[in-house]
């Protein structure tokens, strides 16, 4: 994921700085706010985090059914711990680790008898990698963001709770929640990633995962689909291998104005299937930049190529060839201790590619999302945060209220979800 300023994942980008280019230029890579807490021989430790806490009001279709109706109004808390570490050698070497724990590891679970939150509260890690860092560069290996979410360009997530990449999604639920193909969303899987130096405004950087599996072991005990290192399966998975991820950046300053830009590609491999057709490779391409002056900074990215919504491959139905198109804008303003911003993506795709007797294969798939906000300092860490975000999803022959394609005499049934999150309150930073 997504180092994006604010979001779920994005505060340790915060804490151990905002910039991947002047970690691989030598400035220290971590400096976590705070204290240090302990040493443990040549590492110096450092604990941090946030706690924030929202009221919500939502509105999604379908969320009245025969099962129950939805409410519209809640309190939603989320906490983070964030443990930095790093650590000189005498050589000029540096090292260090950064993990991030979390406890929002599942929204619900129901048993017998009524509403059962353990699972809902339960820890886990959201980011856990290392690094070693020197004139070379830097070389980071764990559960972190590709070097698309590390060093892209474009997206505005610096005011409200992260614009379009934010935490309205965790008042979504199902078909409601979307893939606007954030920088982020790629994902936390096991990979190791290097980024270079920086040379006259220029740097670059690769990474590379095996699967999309994350966290240790293999994630499985004995053969099966919930196997990290899974190479084939009958009926084939629309789930990545061996990952690439490539980006070339370029940061500078004209006459006051700041520019930042990026190309770069994404590509893997699908889960093989053994009994037919298998999934097709994804080979994406990544565009962005920005400007930043007086205060404004304004931005864009573009994801295109062959692949389907949410960094996915493409299941190999005959005849289907649609492209993936992502597009993103965004903009805010800073005065003082305020900034407000406004976020909007869409994102066209081939959808979910299923038929059934009697239909012809779904429409391409198209999600949009606007979101407006802003950000007040309390005082040194301590924010208010107010936001409204619309999502809209749409395709022909799919059914979002039941999460499948639709008979061809009921093709347009359920064919477009729309979800309003109103969200306000404070966040906190230690």
């Amino acid at each position: 994921m997504r180092k994006i300023l604010l979001g779920t994942t994005a505060v340790v980008g915060a804490l151990v700085m905002a910039s991947t280019g002047a970690m691989a230029q030598g400035a220290d890579p971590f400096r976590a706010a705070g204290p240090a807490m302990t040493s443990h021989r040549d590492l110096e430790v450092r604990l941090g985090g946030f706690f924030r806490a929202y009221y919500t009001n939502t509105t999604q279709d379908f969320s009245n059914t025969a099962a129950g109706n939805l409410g519209k109004s809640d309190f939603q808390q989320e906490t983070e711990i964030h443990v930095v570490a790093n650590g000189k050698a005498a050589n000029g070497l540096r090292y260090g680790v950064a993990i991030e724990i979390q406890n929002d590891n599942f929204r619900e679970a129901i048993s017998s008898g009524g509403r059962n939150t353990n699972t809902k509260t339960q820890l886990d890690l959201d980011e856990a990698w290392g690094y070693v860092a020197g004139e070379f560069g830097q070389i980071r290996f764990g559960d972190e963001d590709n070097v698309y979410g590390l060093m892209g360009q474009g997206y505005i997530a610096n005011f409200a709770s992260g614009g379009l990449d934010g935490d309205f999604y965790d008042s979504l639920y199902g078909q409601g929640r979307p893939s606007l193909n954030m920088q982020s969303d790629a994902g936390d899987n096991t990979k190791v990633i290097y980024m270079s130096p920086q040379f006259a405004g220029f740097d670059f950087g690769a990474s590379f995962a095996f699967n999309q599996g994350e966290g240790p072991e293999a994630g499985c005990g004995t053969t099966g689909t919930g196997c990290d290192r899974l190479g084939s399966v009958p009926g084939g998975l629309i789930r990545r291998r061996n990952e690439v991820t490539a980006m070339l950046r370029y940061r500078g300053s004209f006459s006051g104005v700041g520019i930042g830009a990026h190309v770069g590609y994404m590509g893997a491999d699908a889960v093989k299937n053994t009994t037919g057709l298998s999934p097709e490779r994804m080979n994406l391409g990544l565009a962005g930049i920005q400007f930043t002056a007086f205060g404004f900074l304004v931005g864009g990215q573009y994801v295109f190529g062959d692949g389907n919504n949410g960094f996915s491959p493409r299941a190999d139905v005959a005849g289907d060839k649609r492209q993936m198109n992502s597009f993103f804008t965004g903009v805010s303003y800073t005065y003082g201790d305020i900034t407000v911003g406004a976020d909007y993506a869409e994102v066209r795709s081939a959808g979910n590619q299923s038929t059934l007797a009697g239909n012809p294969l779904t429409g391409s798939r198209t999600e949009k999302g606007f979101n407006v906000g802003g950000t007040y300092r309390i005082a040194p860490g301590i924010e208010y945060i107010a936001e409204y975000t619309f999502i809209k999803r749409e395709e022909a022959g799919y059914n979002f209220s039941t999460g499948a394609a639709n008979a061809a005499a009921q093709r347009n049934v359920g064919n477009s979800l729309d979800a309003n999150v109103f969200l306000t309150g404070f966040r906190f930073a230690f």
